[in-house]
């Protein structure tokens, strides 16, 4: 699965060239890691 994000607050290329700010992860795995974390944060079990 690809997701693309143009045009949306999601677009970080501003900060990027204005505060030197790179990400360390992409779009899917920080999507991945946050639901993992939000899923053991709320108790649920998979």
């Amino acid at each position: 699965m690809k997701i693309l994000l143009t045009g949306t607050e999601a677009d970080v290329s501003a900060l990027i060239a204005s505060v030197e700010y790179r990400p360390q992860v992409g779009v899917e795995e920080g999507v991945a890691n946050f639901v993992r974390w939000y899923k053991e944060y709320i108790g649920v079990r998979s």
